[in-house]
């Protein structure tokens, strides 16, 4: 009975009584019906809060109620809030956290004479260290934006040159985003303490997410002193110094004093100790029900332990009220920030925050609590709960002189690349979708390993999408490109272009015949060698100066507005099949192997935790990927390599005599339309079409659901990017309607023409 099953319940909040609930149409963490929601009810009296939740279970009795056409006919019997917190839960959609910002401060472009360059890169390239300089942040008094030796960029970053004041938006995780990440730490340091792990280990399961972007500490602070210089601003992930990494210190008194550091502490500690307690309770429970000695079990049935404590975690109150408890601590952190305002949603959680001011330093302070990662202020800072920054203002590079006052651009800056080939590979959508509004894409790489497999992948990216024009490069570390056999600068810079003209050369292969060479041609003048970036540049500076003054030279050239092609491409869509068959084929061979369907020596079968996860942020529809699992991002990729050469060799031409450029700058607008296009179909065909099987196969729970999970994940890929065969099935046709309608509008837009 849903009286049984769904009921909800008064809890005392942090600063008035709240009610906590299972949602009946909801899944929950383990992907059975029933998530846990608790609502602030903003009241203090008992009685008036008892009347509410009474209200709630009216709700939860009566299963007529359970669609979200029936939200009418609830706000004449129920409370306004009641009703909010019911249907807006069922009716929740994912926001654009970059349609949330433009609200507040759109991104100008070219109609605006403003370019837009978009700085990709690997991990620790310096991308971040390069954004530093282009806006003069100091990198001792400011530290703004954040960079570290390890990853630190975990959102996306805009910053807009443009006229005073100084003005920000944040967007914010949502809260029970934001719930589930504190549970899988939660979850993950019981687990620690169930198998009987020292508190340093448990601890560290606690304030860190395993994926490394959620990081408790920043906003709950640190217990062990080891722990709490361990991610100190120390050295850059640029750091050209061939020398110590220099401490960074801090200027003015500490931000946090004794005594809220000691409350910090004596919060936190009070959070391990029912860690272990949960653990300690579990731990027996375990032990009695499957009577066995839990240090004996053998490693092949670790995986089934793991899952089994992960279940009893979803089902225990006590755990969950840990949850909750550790929500509300980091709730309040928003509060202590006095400048700016925010917007919140339904729940009251903040969906946004917003500042203005004309004065520099009082803004960088401000905004250093989204974005910093300086560990003295652990405790204080909300990065971990943020999803994208934007920042406009009278920025400018002091090394560029009064001129600099003319600089009207935009830069975007994002989480940096994996290093391994495996995780390299394929660009996450995050980074390629915003091909498409930049008039720059600026990779930087470190001159000292100079385009290794993520490197390479945004070449190919580049060039497959028809973005070639708007290709360069950018290499730090120039200073640190030492050896017997590069005795000048020439030869420097000539051992770092032969490893650039080989990743250009594989494009060839990767793509089409002549892409590496077109690519080539549009890197003329583009690519740059700067050194020591992290630091203030001296006058002494003269090649990095002006390697730096000439990047900017061609963002501003970039906001002309580009010139409409001449010639018109003719195409026939009959030979568009092959290419879909073979980036299918592909597709589903590699995807076979990591789901460990057929074995592959070239993929990796993935462990069954990562395919878990995978499927849990499609059922909860947070992001289209898990780390390097890029299901999305993986047929984005392959289609439109493969349709590269489909539209660089049209039927015909109009005129017959288009000239080479003419030719050029008509398929790279029919590549970038068709790229474009790619990403909303294959995220609709993967995920929104298919969101109640990703849900399916996340709740798989106990023996055997990993081969089921995977079954289904297998299913929905057949599904949403079938294998064309002799005899189509429907699923088939369906896909290869949709690319054809696709190339066709495309095609349109870009002032092609088809042939049908």
């Amino acid at each position: 009975m849903a009286t049984q099953q769904f009921r909800a319940s008064l809890s005392r909040g942090r600063k008035s009584w709240c009610m906590i609930f299972r949602h009946p149409l909801r899944p929950a963490s383990d992907g059975r019906p029933g998530l846990r929601i608790r609502r602030g009810l903003g009241i203090d009296d008992t009685q008036k809060a008892q009347v509410l939740v009474d209200q709630m279970n009216e709700l939860l009795v009566d299963e007529s109620y359970w669609k979200a056409s029936m939200r009418e006919n609830a706000s004449r019997r129920f409370e306004p809030r009641i009703v909010a917190a019911f249907y807006e839960d069922i009716e929740t959609k994912a926001e654009d956290p970059w349609a949330v910002r433009d609200e507040v401060v759109p991104i100008p472009g070219p109609h605006e004479g403003y370019a837009r360059a978009l700085l990709v890169g690997p991990t620790g390239a310096g991308k971040t260290t390069l954004l530093r300089q282009l806006i003069g942040s100091h990198p001792k008094r400011d530290r703004f934006p954040s960079i570290s030796t390890a990853k630190t960029t975990i959102f996306d970053t805009e910053i807009v040159f443009d006229s005073a004041p100084y003005r920000c938006v944040v967007s914010f995780l949502p809260r029970d985003r934001v719930r589930s990440y504190i549970e899988e730490c939660v979850i993950a340091a019981v687990s620690a303490g169930v198998e009987g792990s020292d508190d340093d280990l448990v601890l560290r399961r606690l304030l860190e997410h395993s994926e490394q972007r959620f990081r408790l500490s920043y906003l709950l602070g640190t217990v062990l002193e080891g722990r709490r210089g361990e991610e100190e601003e120390g050295g850059d992930d640029d750091s050209d110094d061939l020398g110590s990494e220099t401490a960074v210190t801090e200027t003015g008194p500490p931000e946090i004093g004794e005594e809220e550091r000691a409350r910090m502490e004596s919060v936190l500690r009070s959070f391990l100790q029912r860690v272990s307690k949960i653990a300690d309770a579990l731990r027996t429970e375990l032990a009695a029900q499957l009577d066995i000695d839990l240090s004996l079990l053998k490693p092949e049935d670790q995986d089934s332990f793991v899952e089994l404590v992960e279940s009893s975690l979803f089902e225990n109150e006590e755990a969950q009220q840990l949850v909750d408890d550790i929500l509300d601590e980091v709730e309040s952190k928003f509060m202590l920030l006095k400048e700016g305002s925010y917007e919140r949603d339904q729940s009251e959680w903040p969906r946004r925050w917003s500042y203005e001011t004309p004065d520099r330093d009082p803004f960088i302070r401000a905004i250093n609590r989204f974005s910093s990662n300086y560990a003295p202020h652990f405790g204080r800072l909300l990065a971990p709960v943020v999803q994208g920054m934007r920042v406009a203002g009278p920025f400018r590079p002091v090394w560029q002189g009064s001129d600099s006052n003319s600089s009207r651009f935009v830069l975007i800056d994002g989480e940096g690349l994996g290093h391994a080939p495996a995780s390299a590979f394929t660009l996450p959508t995050s980074i390629t979708r915003r091909y498409e509004i930049a008039d720059v894409i600026l990779l930087v790489d470190s001159a000292t390993q100079p385009m290794q497999a993520s490197a390479q992948a945004v070449l190919r990216s580049i060039s497959a999408s028809g973005h070639d024009s708007k290709a360069a490069v950018l290499f730090t570390h120039f200073d640190q490109v030492r050896g017997d056999n590069l005795p000048n600068l020439t030869a420097r810079k000539n051992h770092v272009w032969a490893s650039l003209e080989n990743a250009i050369n594989a494009v060839d292969e990767a793509v089409t015949l002549g892409a590496g060479k077109k690519l080539k041609r549009h890197l003329k003048g583009r690519v740059f060698f700067v050194s020591q970036i992290q630091e203030v540049l001296s006058e002494g500076a003269h090649q990095t100066r002006n390697e730096l003054c000439r990047l900017v030279a061609v963002f501003q050239a970039a906001s002309e507005r580009k010139k409409k092609p001449i010639a018109r491409p003719v195409y026939d869509l009959a030979n568009l099949v092959l290419c879909v068959h073979s980036a299918t084929q592909q597709f589903h061979d590699q995807w076979n192997a990591r789901l460990g369907f057929t074995y592959s020596a070239e993929v990796q079968t993935e462990h069954w935790t990562r395919v878990k996860a995978l499927a849990r942020r499609f059922a909860n529809q947070w992001e289209d990927q898990y780390d390097t699992l890029r299901p999305v991002a993986d047929m984005i990729r392959l289609l439109s390599e493969r349709l590269a050469h489909f539209i660089s060799k049209p039927r015909s031409w109009d005129p017959p005599d288009a000239g080479e450029e003419e030719r050029e700058i008509a398929t790279e607008r029919v590549a970038q339309e068709v790229y474009s296009a790619l990403h909303k179909l294959l995220s609709e065909r993967f995920s929104q079409e298919h969101l109640n099987e990703w849900v399916t196969a996340y709740a798989y729970r106990g023996t055997g659901s990993t081969r089921l999970r995977s079954r289904d994940i297998r299913g929905i890929y057949e599904s949403a990017s079938p294998i064309l065969a002799e005899a189509p099935n429907p699923d088939a046709s369906s896909f290869l309607d949709a690319i054809r309608d696709l190339f066709r509008e495309a095609a349109s837009k870009a002032d092609a023409e088809i042939i049908e």
